[in-house]
């Protein structure tokens, strides 16, 4: 498990370096944590129910390409910026 919490945090941070060119946004979205939440919530799962929210993990615009609002299995795993996220990851 402690190996897992790592990995998933080294990932994280990874990706919090290269987010705002894999994401085509500025510099400045991602200095802070609520402009984070605010830009990307909808892309990223967010479901707001009632007031109340959580992540779906699969009905998520990021995962797929050309995303028409819900789970599509032949186009989930095809976003370009999967992609990108691949190739950045790929450097190291």
């Amino acid at each position: 498990m402690r190996g897992m919490r790592m990995q998933r945090s080294n990932t994280a941070t990874r990706l919090r370096h290269h987010c705002a060119m894999l994401f085509g946004v500025s510099d400045n979205d991602m200095l802070r944590a609520e402009t984070r939440r605010d830009k990307f919530r909808s892309r990223i799962g967010w479901v707001d129910k009632d007031g109340h929210g959580s992540y779906s993990s699969a009905d998520v615009e990021v995962l797929h390409k050309d995303y028409g609002g819900s789970y599509d299995i032949s186009t989930v795993f095809l976003n370009p910026i999967l992609m990108r996220v691949c190739e950045v990851f790929c450097q190291f």
